[in-house]
């Protein structure tokens, strides 16, 4: 899902699918890991997602209008 938001593929009803995702995984696997791969995207979201919206916004009348669009180097 992230992919897709950096590709500007994605939609904004997937912003809560994934934020549902990382709090299923916080707290409840053995590994320290699970945690750790949860936090940085419930911080994007908690302090970007507004930004992540406006994005996603800017993308889809982008596609639109068929002009290219640029994304962020991998």
């Amino acid at each position: 899902v992230m992919e897709r938001l950096v590709r500007g593929e994605a939609q904004k009803r997937e912003i809560d699918m994934l934020l549902d995702v990382t709090k299923q995984v916080e707290g409840h696997t053995i590994c320290a890991l699970g945690d750790a791969a949860a936090w940085p995207i419930q911080g994007l979201m908690r302090h970007f997602r507004g930004e992540v919206e406006r994005r996603i916004d800017e993308f889809s009348r982008n596609a639109h209008r068929a002009e290219p669009v640029m994304v962020a180097a991998e």
